[in-house]
């Protein structure tokens, strides 16, 4: 933006002071673009999305006084967009229509596909979960294509400034989608949403827009400035100025015109002098906040140094004699002697957490159900993988073990080392904070027989959930009332291990070939008494 182009805040005081509509007319014609994208992909109907437009507008000229401030308009109007296209749409069309994006983007999301058409949806509220600078910072890049120079004059930095804040935007942006599932690209998956969610808006609609501001506004001469002061008023401030409305007419009457004129002066006089007094109270309070942060960072500066001069008197002192209680339920053991001892970290093929690990790393109940949660992700993508190379076969003979073949389901799982590798490094690298390196060590090492802790782990028994190596997968039903099935694993290398597993723990992607089973076992189960 150069120095000769007037920002937004320009314009609006030109309009709001002076009632000018050329000034007007070019703010609808740099936003326009903005308000219509946003308000479409609220609606997704042009018709509607022009008549929002229409309305932003609208109170924007309404709201003159109160924007002049702002350097830039573009978060506000966003804003405004979004906050219009909900309060439109009626609540039995927003529900259908969330529900349909939702099935829609869920069934995608299970093919393991995300197009950018169906994040769109999502996009504004993304937006709106940003800081206002970062958000802002968005906008104006990549809906209102602007420079980063234009960017960073706009808001107030340097253009290297402005480009690390829109790179640490888009970063948080594409953090949003990937919490929700979706493996957008790092950077340039988010680039390449907000470039496609960007829609010109109809050439006259512009035109329209401002006629129905310009309309709804007035020009800002004589009265009607007054009333676009009137709008910036406190609600005491309005109140005041309302009973002197009231009795506008009767001082008309009473005094013609010069008494009015009179009236009207002193009732602005008062409106400014409290307009005054409360910036003054406003800077009071904030200098009021920043002394309380500041006394608040004093006191938690003086908390640490009293910790550590604790920390150092209690090294200093000596320790206490440890001696066995009887009738304590635990005991003391060196850290070495923890790390030798054998602890199963989760204790299911469902990878619930064991109450053992849980008294051995001393974890608080957050602790345990961030854990759980870390544990509940890796293996639900782990079996998406396999899903993705298993398919049920029909029983061989060898595949029978005396069972019948009504009674007998196989799946063929391919190879998934090259899947599971990524997926256990996040996993360590997500409970590398939250546990430390010696509890992440001990928990890890109680996954052993649970998962294959390297790519070189080569071991299989009847414990093992995560099975990457290919095999050829077995459920055997003794009974139609039965939730416990026989199984059987035969990796493509040799071998065989045979154990039972209840339903509940079955594969995900085993679920659809072994679902018939599970609702006969339902219906002919009792109810509990």
């Amino acid at each position: 933006m150069t120095s000769a182009t007037p920002h937004d805040g320009q314009l609006v005081s030109a309009y709001a002071r002076e009632g000018s509509e050329t000034a007007f007319h070019a703010l609808v014609a740099r936003h326009v673009d903005l308000v219509f994208a946003t308000a479409l992909r609220q609606t997704g109907d042009r018709g509607l999305a022009e008549e929002i437009t229409q309305d932003v507008f609208v109170a924007l000229a309404r709201k003159a006084p109160r924007l002049a401030g702002f350097e830039t308009l573009a978060g506000w109007l966003h804003h405004a967009a979004v906050r219009g296209s909900k309060t439109r749409i009626r609540s039995e069309l927003r529900r259908r229509r969330r529900e349909d994006t939702a099935a829609s983007i869920s069934a995608l999301h299970r093919e393991g596909t995300a197009p950018l058409e169906a994040l769109v949806p999502l996009l504004d509220e993304g937006l709106l979960g940003l800081r206002e600078t970062d958000r802002l910072a968005l906008i104006l890049r990549f809906i209102e294509d602007r420079s980063l120079r234009e960017v960073g004059d706009l808001l107030g930095v340097e253009e290297d400034a402005a480009r690390k804040r829109v790179a640490r935007a888009l970063a948080k942006l594409t953090g949003f989608f990937q919490q929700r599932g979706f493996l957008l690209p790092a950077g340039s998956g988010a680039t390449a949403l907000l470039a496609q969610a960007s829609q010109t808006a109809p050439i006259a609609l512009a035109g329209t827009a401002a006629q129905a501001g310009l309309a709804a506004g007035g020009t800002a001469t004589g009265l009607k400035l007054l009333l676009l002061h009137a709008m910036a008023l406190t609600k005491t401030q309005t109140a005041v100025l309302c009973a002197l409305v009231v009795c506008a007419p009767l001082a008309w009457q009473w005094n013609r015109r010069h008494a009015l004129d009179e009236v009207l002066a002193a009732a602005l006089a008062d409106v400014d002098a409290k307009s005054r007094e409360f910036a003054r109270l406003t800077e009071e309070a904030d200098r009021a906040k920043a002394e309380a942060l500041r006394t608040e960072a004093a006191a938690l500066d003086a908390g640490a140094r009293v910790a550590q001069l604790r920390a150092r008197r209690d090294g200093k002192a000596p320790r206490a004699v440890y001696r066995w209680d009887d009738t304590s339920p635990r005991v003391r053991v060196p850290k070495e002697l923890l790390k030798e001892m054998l602890l199963d970290s989760v204790g299911d093929k469902r990878g619930a957490l064991t109450e053992q690990i849980k008294e051995a790393l001393q974890l608080t109940a957050d602790e345990s159900g961030s854990v759980q949660a870390a544990m509940d992700r890796f293996l639900t993508a782990f079996q998406e993988a396999q899903g993705m190379v298993a398919k049920r076969v029909d029983p061989t003979d060898s595949d029978l073990n005396g069972h019948s073949r009504e009674g007998t389901r196989v799946f063929e799982v391919g190879s998934t080392v090259g899947a599971l590798q990524p997926l256990r490094q996040e996993l360590f690298a997500s409970l590398a904070p939250l546990l430390g390196e010696e509890r992440l060590e001990l928990f890890k090492r109680g996954l052993r027989d649970w998962m294959p802790l390297d790519d070189g782990q080569n071991g299989l028994n009847s414990t093992m959930a995560v099975m990457p190596f290919a095999h050829r997968l077995r459920f055997y039903r003794r009974g139609t009332t039965d939730t416990i099935l026989g199984w059987g694993i035969a990796p493509d290398s040799g071998g065989m291990v045979q154990s039972t597993i209840s339903l509940d723990e079955a594969p995900r992607f085993a679920l659809a070939g072994l679902q018939e089973w599970m609702d006969q076992a339902r219906q002919q189960t009792p109810p509990a008494p």
